[in-house]
């Protein structure tokens, strides 16, 4: 299978597609603290949420920066 690498513009609609993605993690994690829900689904959504964030915002500044 061969793979077909993204330009620019596809990569970075991506990458602030999966941004926000993490921040409706993030969201739901805290309503879920919010309304006493299962605390170990709002910790799962809460880390995953931040690094997923975090990984986005690291590629999004490298990929401006080149």
């Amino acid at each position: 299978m061969h793979t077909v690498p993204l330009g620019p513009r596809r990569t970075r609609v991506s990458l602030v597609l999966g941004l926000v993605l993490a921040l409706v993690m993030i969201v739901i994690g805290i309503v879920t603290i919010g309304v006493n829900g299962p605390l170990w689904f709002a910790i799962v959504l809460l880390v995953a949420g931040a690094l997923i964030a975090a990984l986005a915002l690291v590629r999004l500044v490298l990929l401006r920066r080149s």
